[in-house]
């Protein structure tokens, strides 16, 4: 306790060195940090200004930096609700809130309190370590220094409802160490409706932080949960749902994957005959675009779109094609998602002139046939998944995510429309329990769509609103890209769920305020997509990537093969070790290490030096693979020994290798098919 106390307790010409281990990507960082004992004497009044505001510049320098917004925030924020008072004790500062005359910290040994708190939690296996509340950082310091290398912590979130109180930390403890941390994430003064899109943000700019999303454990002082516990509680709830979300756009299945895979392949001469959504990029920059979808509420304002079409972009995804068509309204771009062989049926009968002049934008996920029962032109539109990046094909690459109505505002914004005005979106049951507009091939009460669980949401017209889990992941997607769109969306969908970041106005005056010029968009899409011309030499490419894909990929096979004998090798000792021992012995545990290192290493051996793996055979995998390391990362929860935790760890590494051998074979089936298909003179 005296030690720890030393490192926050020191004179002005007292420095210290305090090492952190810094969980994954730097592992001990040195920081420098200089704390003075603030005197209470009236003789020293000004000279501990000159200290405060010392550190608080110098805090406020990497603030800026680091946390921008923040800072902007912090500069405005004056302290009203609470102040710092000073320990008799030890002279340390502690937060007093004056509505309710309370302390933040015991009065009389406020650091002796935090660490009590902290220990208290029993923590284990916190590999992401979730701050509620940041006080003065007590706690923070403490469980940094003395605990994190200890229970194998990555990544640590922050976050402090409590502007005032971030201010006073910052005025009074150096919080350098905390601003520029990398695998730290700082969140203050955060409204409950920012949250989620602040860990999106995280989880997106921090991939492998997913892996670990069942290993979050709270970490708090009692004062935060007195002052904020419904706001705490909730953002700790967002933080989950945000990780859930991002597992659902991975996936589970990875027979999705293959199928996806499989289309791509199928479609190759698709992708090489066609030009891409990349001629059309930025064209069309601060023009109005139009996103047509299934809801239904479209009944209600489908017919002001008769006289648009050189007024404004109209998108709209494959289900909605037949109910324009029907009407008379030729939109501009179709989009098409779904690797599904039903998506098809979204596309046929169709007569030729119908669709002459409407451009098929699909994803080379869907099946093949999409692309041949279609007459009108296409154009290419890549997800952002990286097996498009391995053919070195360019087409234009986009961040879909669930749903191609999500895809039609994401071409919108790729073309630099502004504004997008959205109708049909509705993401919910109508009030008479209608799941989508009239005239939809599969028509207006599909019942596949109530299989998903019903949940409440803020309807557009400020009243709660039925949707299904399906929907609201969509809707999850769709308040992603709005918060990230730098233009002005447009919600004119009358009914349906409210998307955060919208602005919501009925389609009539959307037209009248933003609709009104003819820019003619038909031609210029015809004018850029005519540039394209086939390249003999992307085929010639290709053809060189699969040979030395095949030859990367067939190591990944014969490591698979290796680990697989390994384990064998091991099986009855790992049994062994998980049903007979809860407590390891040093002999064991020296034990577990080799094997640990046995075990792992034709996994390690299957992913080294290996573009192929990432750029081509991840996505594929990818289901499995991050949910099988979620798992794996959060077994040690069960045990109270982590050589034995570890034990079962590589007790299920034979299914790993199992599984990714069987899925990488039938790639390198499909990778031989698909150079075979491109190569024959037919």
């Amino acid at each position: 306790m005296d030690s720890f106390r030393n490192l926050l307790l020191v004179t002005k010409d007292q420095r210290f060195s305090l090492v952190f281990c810094n969980f994954g990507i730097i592992d001990i960082l040195i920081l420098t940090m200089e704390v003075i004992v603030l005197s209470k004497k009236k003789k020293k009044k000004i000279k501990q200004n000159i200290i405060k505001n010392e550190i608080y510049e110098n805090n406020l320098i990497l603030l800026k930096k680091y946390y921008p917004k923040i800072a902007e925030k912090l500069e405005k924020t004056v302290i009203k609700k609470f102040k710092i008072v000073f320990s008799r004790s030890d002279k340390l500062p502690n937060i007093y809130t004056k509505a309710t005359k309370s302390y933040y910290y015991k009065t009389e040994g406020p650091l002796e309190d935090a660490i009590a708190q902290v220990k208290n939690l029993k923590l284990k296996n916190a590999k992401i370590a979730f701050f509620l509340g940041l006080g003065l950082g007590y706690e923070f310091f403490y469980f940094a220094e003395y605990m994190a290398k200890d229970i194998e912590t990555k990544y640590i979130f922050i976050v402090e409802k409590e502007i005032e109180i971030f201010k006073l930390a910052m005025e009074n403890i150096d919080l350098r160490l905390i601003i520029i941390n990398p695998q730290l994430k700082l969140i203050v003064g955060a409204e409950e409706s920012e949250l989620f899109h602040e860990y999106r943000e995280f989880f997106d700019h921090i991939s492998r932080s997913i892996l670990y999303i069942k290993t979050v454990k709270p970490i708090y002082h009692i004062s935060a949960l007195k002052l904020s516990k419904n706001y705490y509680l909730e953002a700790l709830r967002k933080f989950k749902e945000a990780g859930l979300y991002r597992l659902d756009l991975i996936g589970n299945a990875p027979h999705d994957s293959l199928i996806g895979i499989q289309n791509m392949f199928n479609n190759i001469n698709e992708i090489l005959n066609n030009p891409g959504i990349n001629l059309l990029f930025n064209k069309f920059e601060n023009r109005p675009a139009v996103v047509v979808s299934t809801g239904p509420s479209l009944n209600k304002n489908k017919h002001l779109l008769k006289g648009l079409e050189e007024k404004a972009l109209i998108i709209c995804p494959d289900a909605s094609l037949k109910i324009l068509i029907e009407m008379g309204v030729k939109p501009h771009l179709v989009t098409s998602l779904e690797r599904v062989p039903e998506t098809v049926n979204l596309l046929k009968g169709f007569e030729e002139n119908d669709v002459e002049n409407v451009y098929f934008a699909g994803c080379p996920v869907i099946p093949n046939e999409c692309y041949r029962v279609y007459t009108g032109p296409k154009v290419i539109v890549y997800r952002q998944f990286d097996h498009f990046k391995w053919t070195k094909i360019e087409r234009g690459m986009l961040g879909i995510k669930s749903s191609a109505g999500n895809m039609a505002f994401n071409i919108a914004e790729a073309l630099g429309c502004n504004p997008i005005v959205l109708i049909g979106q509705d993401l919910a049951y109508s009030r008479d329990g209608k799941t989508h507009a009239t005239g939809t091939f599969y028509g207006d009460n599909q019942e596949s769509q109530r299989k998903s669980g019903d949940i409440e949401v803020l309807g557009n017209d400020g009243q709660p609103i039925t949707t299904n889990n399906l929907w609201y992941s969509f809707l999850k997607s769709y308040e992603t890209d709005v918060a990230s769109y730098s233009g002005l969306c447009i919600n004119s969908t009358e009914g349906g769920a409210y998307i955060k970041g919208t602005q919501v106005m009925s389609f009539k005056e959307a037209i009248d305020k933003h609709i009104q010029e003819k820019f003619y968009p038909l031609e210029k899409i015809k004018k850029f997509l005519d540039e394209f011309a086939v390249n003999e030499d992307e085929k010639k490419n290709l053809i060189k990537i699969i040979d030395e894909t095949i030859k990367d990929i067939e190591g990944v096979v014969y490591w698979c093969k290796e680990g697989e004998k390994k384990y064998e090798k091991y099986k009855a000792e790992l049994e062994d070790y998980i049903k007979n021992y809860k407590v390891s012995t040093k002999a064991m545990r020296d034990r577990v290490a080799y094997l640990q290192n046995e075990l792992l290493e034709p996994k390690v051996k299957a992913q080294e030096k290996n573009k192929n793996f990432q750029l081509f055979l991840m996505h594929v995998v990818q289901p499995y693979y991050i949910n099988f390391e979620v798992n794996m990362n959060a077994l040690p929860d069960y045990y109270e020994d982590s050589a034995i935790a570890m034990a079962d760890i590589l007790y299920h590494h034979n299914q790993w290798y199992k599984t990714i051998g069987e899925i990488t074979k039938i790639c390198l089936s499909l990778l031989k098919e698909t150079k075979n298909h491109i190569t024959s003179p037919n």
